[in-house]
């Protein structure tokens, strides 16, 4: 078998092997849908891995899609000229070529995990770098190095599959370019969906890159020996009886390049503007990972099915005209639906109706989130899938060959992306916001387009400067009707601020708002009761009220872990929030804090937020590192006596990198001696089986470790460390000497030793018989991210089940105590036995579990011995709500 075949050959002799034709058609086509499919794979797959490493921030995911897509530039760039390298007598085989790329891909693939350990080590050699350029110059760099094999491949297969399809035949290409785009951007999207939705869920992220890498190989098999010299023929065309293609008259070289700008630019849009629609459409679609995924895949379908019906749709036309025309077309389209942007907040609260009403379905929630992207997406993304074709047949005089045109329009154009992908999060949203940025770009978009029209048309200079005037009239037009400005006059109105189901606007005021490289974040007050919340991308991220408000648990998870280590010199605290928990810690005489959160904005609200955390944040003991936590912990060489961290929702897209396996091990290496971990863990934001597997996975790394609660919530705090956790007499007498201290101990509700000994639910141990076929959530196996509260939220008697199967091991132990007398132990259990009598109450009263009459006669004690015999009916099954 060779590369090289007689040209002579290469036509079929006879009519029997027109069906030869078709199954060529149907077997390339299908290859180039699973090559887009495991080319997605792999993108999603390796940016999750890399994020692991550089961190999830916005620096780390730009510089990880910018290495991928100049890898595909690259490899679309330099291919052309390695073809021409051969000698134009002999036909090269082109589908083998594309075979051997596919199986060398795959091959790649399968190395990936071992370089990357390699690049893991040298990389955490350098410590924990703050965000810097430096740092985002070396993670560039680190991904564009590891990845160039691959997407140098990936991005060589248009120009093989193109050169072979139109066989030197220009009428050809915007016909070849039309399927084949069009057929591996839906095996992108297809990818995209099986990936998320199936393969990472059901087999993991290992076996899902193992299946990818399969089908690599049996493209290659089916590629390189299905197609032998006598069978392999250019793909079918439609072209028969068609008129030759009408390119216009012929051009000047200026209208070209502008035309190539064109193109590029639109390449920059279409990336910016998926960045841009992504930040507003996660907040009637939420954060989790469907969302993302139903973004993308929105976005993937749209431009494939533009490409496909480009062919069909434009017909013996002049494309360069029509080629500006849509341009123009998609920009005005875009500019136009900003005012659409006003509505999200009321669309918001109505997705949060169907969200929390008792009819709601998981496949109802889907619905409705796919309903907002494909309504923001469709239009334009078909736009862009148009011109794809269109570019290439059009650039066919600037890049001479149907080779370096296939390479040379794809390279700029994903160029063109590389540009959108940086400029947008880092320079235009934080200078310009959301809806003026998408203003701008399009603005520029139709400005260009206008150009390349008077260029088109070879206008002379008053006529173009008449052309330029309609440009410019339209625009400023535009912006008067969209007026793309942020506004904080009223929440909703063009700003995201984020307005609460069931909410009076009258009852709420917006104190800050930013749209910032990362996030949204807004400040907003309750009028009624003054309590303060922080929302970020639409997220309640924290809300701190007095006394004993939402603060409450969030100042336990600074104060707890303090009060039980002891004698803590050093701490980290991972999210910074409302700096509550950091205040709290703070309060501590002689300890050095580390705090590190990912998105410095969050900084800017800090002031609103002084009541409860006492502006700890400027205080000289106090370290800002402006970092991920995961990142941080993973490359830094302190170690800690407290380690705390309260990340957002736990089933938020990212955010299960802090609650892994992998993460907790990495947390115990910097603990010292008596260290004590502590994770948020709130119930009420995550299913049964997700609070099981959490507490599990921080188990399986922490065997001695305990599980704490305040009275008030179904927020649990776990608490682990290589020696057991215990309420110490003298560290609680001296810590409620300082005045400060002791404030912030009767606001969090601990006001007496039987407080602190309330706070306990149980050791983590006698959980083995509840948890023993729980999953352990791992990098790997990232269960969190695909909870079924991402589309359906827990009921309320799901959350109290999940607290009440911990509550039950109660029961039978009591709060760790140390340095009291066997009188005041005595006095503390039988007080302690009282109060987990009343929090069984509330369960037995509300679900009529057996003590409910005991109960509600006060008599405590005896209902807790009815309770008591309920367990052991029970004999250690868990405790069931449902239906009751």
């Amino acid at each position: 078998m060779t590369l090289l075949h007689k040209s002579s050959n290469y036509f079929p002799g006879s009519n029997s092997k027109v069906l030869g034709w078709e199954l060529n058609s149907f077997v390339i086509y299908f290859c180039l849908f699973l090559s887009g499919a495991t080319s997605l794979t792999y993108e999603l797959i390796w940016t999750r891995k890399l994020t692991l490493i550089f961190g999830n921030t916005l620096y780390a995911i730009s510089a990880v899609l910018c290495a991928f897509m100049i890898g595909l530039a690259l490899g679309a760039w330099v291919t052309p000229k390695i073809l021409n390298r051969f000698d134009p007598n002999e036909r090269l085989n082109l589908i083998r070529v594309y075979a051997i790329a596919e199986a060398l891909i795959g091959l790649y693939a399968l190395l990936f995990p071992y370089l990357l350990d390699s690049f893991q080590n040298w990389f955490y050699s350098w410590g924990d770098l703050e965000i810097s350029i430096i740092q985002q110059a070396s993670e560039f760099s680190i991904c564009a190095l590891i990845m160039l094999p691959a997407t140098f491949l990936m991005g060589a297969t248009l120009p093989i599959i193109g050169t072979w399809a139109s066989q030197k035949n220009k009428d050809k290409v915007l016909h070849a370019v039309s399927r084949i785009y069009g057929f591996n951007t839906f095996g992108a999207m297809f990818g995209c969906l099986l990936a998320q939705f199936i393969g990472i869920k059901y087999f993991g992220v290992s076996i899902t890159t193992n299946i990818a890498i399969i089908i690599n190989f049996l493209i290659f098999i089916t590629c390189f020996y299905f197609f032998s010299s006598d069978l392999e023929k250019p793909l079918p065309t439609t072209t028969k009886n068609k008129k030759p293609i009408r390119n216009s008259k012929s051009h000047s070289k200026l209208f070209e390049i502008f035309i190539a700008l064109l193109f590029a630019y639109s390449g920059m849009a279409s990336l910016g503007s998926e960045i841009l629609w992504t930040r507003a459409l996660i907040f009637p679609m939420g954060s989790a990972l469907h969302s993302f995924t139903i973004i993308l895949a929105t976005f993937l379908f749209s431009i494939a099915l533009g490409s496909l019906i480009a062919d069909k749709l434009l017909k013996d036309t002049d494309y360069a005209l029509i080629f500006i025309i849509i341009e123009i077309a998609i920009g005005l389209v875009c500019i136009g639906m900003l005012p659409v942007f006003d509505n999200f907040m009321e669309w918001t609260q109505q997705a949060d109706k169907i969200f929390y009403s008792l009819d709601s379905t998981p496949s109802l929630n889907l619905f409705t989130h796919s309903v907002f992207a494909f309504g923001i997406l469709i239009i334009p993304t078909v736009g862009f899938g148009l011109l794809f074709p269109l570019a290439n047949q059009i650039n066919l005089n600037l890049f001479e060959t149907i080779k370096k045109t296939l390479g040379g329009s794809y390279t700029i154009n994903t160029l063109g992306g590389v540009l959108g992908t940086i400029i947008t999060p880092f320079i235009l949203i934080p200078s310009f916001g959301i809806r003026l940025s998408i203003f701008i770009i399009y603005a520029g978009l139709i400005t260009i387009g206008f150009i390349c029209l008077s260029l088109h048309r070879r206008l002379k200079l008053f006529p173009f400067i008449i052309n330029m005037s309609v440009c410019l009239i339209l625009l400023s037009t535009a912006y008067q009707f969209v007026d793309p400005l942020i506004s904080t006059d009223q929440l909703g109105k063009r700003n995201f601020a984020r307005i609460e189901i069931n909410q009076p606007q009258d009852q709420i005021k917006l104190l800050d708002y930013e749209e910032g490289n990362f996030s949204t974040i807004s400040a907003i007050e309750d009028k009624r009761n003054g309590a303060r919340s922080l929302y970020i991308d639409g997220f309640s991220a924290a809300t701190a009220a007095s006394p004993k408000g939402g603060s409450g648990y969030m100042q336990a998870m600074g104060f707890l872990p303090m009060a039980l280590h002891p004698n803590p010199q050093k701490a980290l605290v991972i999210g910074f929030g409302t700096g509550t928990t950091l205040g709290a810690l703070g309060q501590f005489p002689n300890v050095d804090i580390d705090m590190v959160e990912l998105d410095r904005n969050v900084l800017n609200f800090a002031h609103w937020f002084n009541q409860w955390n006492h502006g700890i944040h400027k205080k000289p003991n106090v370290n800002l590192i402006f970092q991920d936590g995961r990142r941080f912990i993973q490359s830094t060489d302190k170690s800690y006596d407290v380690i705390t961290l309260e990340p957002m929702s736990p089933v938020q897209s990212g955010v299960t990198n802090l609650y892994s396996k992998e993460f907790y091990e990495h947390a115990a290496k910097h603990l010292n001696e008596n260290g004590l971990v502590v994770q948020w863990l709130p119930l009420h934001l995550v299913g049964p089986e997700d609070a099981k597997s959490i507490v599990k996975t921080f188990q399986s790394v922490f065997p001695v470790s305990s599980i704490w609660n305040s009275f008030h919530t179904r927020i649990i705090l776990l608490v682990g460390g290589s020696k057991p956790a215990a309420i110490d007499k003298k560290r609680i007498e001296s810590i409620i000497q300082i005045p400060e201290l002791k404030n912030t101990a009767m606001e969090i509700g601990l006001n007496s030793f039987v407080d602190f000994m309330d706070f306990f639910i149980t050791d983590t141990l006698p959980l083995k018989t509840y948890l023993r076929e729980t999953p352990i959530i791992t990098d790997d196996n990232p269960l969190l991210e695909f909870s079924s509260t991402a589309l359906l939220p827990p009921f309320k008697w799901q959350t109290d089940e999940s607290f009440l199967n911990l509550l039950r091991h109660r029961v039978s132990q009591v709060a760790p105590l140390n340095n009291f007398t066997k009188l005041e132990t005595r006095y503390l259990l039988s007080e302690y036995k009282l109060r987990t009598a009343r929090r069984l109450a509330e369960f037995s009263q509300t679900y009529n579990l057996p003590g409910r009459q005991s109960f509600v006669e006060k008599d405590y004690l005896k209902g807790l011995i009815d309770f008591k015999n309920y367990l052991k009916k029970l004999n250690k099954r868990p405790i069931s709500l449902d239906g009751i």
